[in-house]
């Protein structure tokens, strides 16, 4: 009997320390999660600010080709036409890019992630080509 109650009297001690490192890990998993999810949260609002002012240099541009347009010769309105199309387009990628951000979740992160990393740089080499491109059109007037 007394063998008995010393192995229940074992098992209940090791139930109870089994149970304190099982809250310990349980702790520090939730820990670690939020701690991602603080990460994303923090990366994806960086992005997020990146496109906004992507977007917004490019609408500044549109209207600053909008506002030389009006006194321009039919050959210059064509090409300033084209501009405008072009930037349209790179607007419309980062509207793409930014609707994926929202869309994204912390399992899909990565993936999105690379994604967008991958629009905006194609998106800023070909603002800086085109911003010097219409400073060659416009023999580098930018206002």
């Amino acid at each position: 009997m007394k063998t008995q109650l010393i192995a229940l009297a074992g098992a209940f001690t090791l139930a109870i320390a089994l149970n304190s490192c099982t809250e310990k890990r349980v702790d520090n998993e939730y820990d670690e999660t939020e701690e991602v999810r603080i990460d994303f949260e923090t990366e994806r609002n960086e992005m997020r600010g990146d496109i906004d002012e992507l977007e917004l240099e490019i609408d500044r541009e549109i209207e600053r080709l909008e506002a030389k347009r009006e006194n321009a010769s039919a050959e210059m309105k064509a090409e300033i036409d084209e501009m405008q199309a072009e930037l349209r387009a790179e607007k419309a990628d980062l509207d793409k890019a930014s609707d994926d951000l929202e869309n994204a979740s912390e399992n899909t992160w990565n993936d999105v992630k690379t994604s967008v990393d991958k629009t905006t740089r194609d998106v800023e080499k070909e603002w800086n080509d085109f911003k010097v491109s219409i400073d060659k059109a416009f023999d580098g007037d930018r206002n």
